[in-house]
């Protein structure tokens, strides 16, 4: 991307996620692709603008849905962190610290009635699956919302590597 002392001559965002109505076709909503690369903000801070909204990093990222969440990183380019987005708004709703950057598509499945989401991390040599498990639904535990959600609207994943 062309750029002048590391700012993109382009206007941001530089990656984003894009959410589509399929009974209209129509966008329903975009949002960055995470946060803002450091070289970006670096930039950004020498020209004494600090209150910029994310602006996306320039990855092609990929995600994976369940029945409320779109769960996935930034990409290999992005910051090691899992973002999980309401999927009906965009909202980022959680973001969960990962050993190295997603390298492949995340996957989800079930097994004894919960919810896992295993996701490539880091690459050669030393690659690695971080597997994250979603709370019991609703039904099954108290103080939990819709889609394993806790009482303030965040999935409250539980980690295991």
């Amino acid at each position: 991307m062309p750029n002048v002392e590391d700012l993109p001559l382009l206007k941001p965002p530089y990656g984003r996620i894009t959410a589509y109505d399929m009974n209209k076709g129509d966008i329903a909503w975009q949002v960055p692709n995470g946060g803002t690369p450091p070289n970006v903000k670096a930039a950004l801070d020498k020209l004494g603008l600090t209150n910029v909204p994310p602006t996306g990093f320039p990855a092609q990222a990929s995600f994976v849905v369940t029945r409320t969440l779109l769960l996935g990183g930034e990409g290999a380019a992005g910051r090691p962190i899992l973002h999980a987005y309401d999927k009906k708004t965009g909202e980022n709703i959680a973001e969960i610290a990962m050993p190295a950057s997603q390298t492949a598509v995340p996957m989800s499945y079930m097994y004894q009635g919960r919810q896992f989401v295993v996701v490539s991390v880091g690459g050669r040599p030393a690659g690695q699956l971080v597997a994250l498990s979603l709370p019991v639904p609703a039904a099954a535990t108290t103080g939990r919302g819709r889609g394993g959600a806790t009482a303030d609207g965040a999935p409250a994943a539980e980690g295991a590597r």
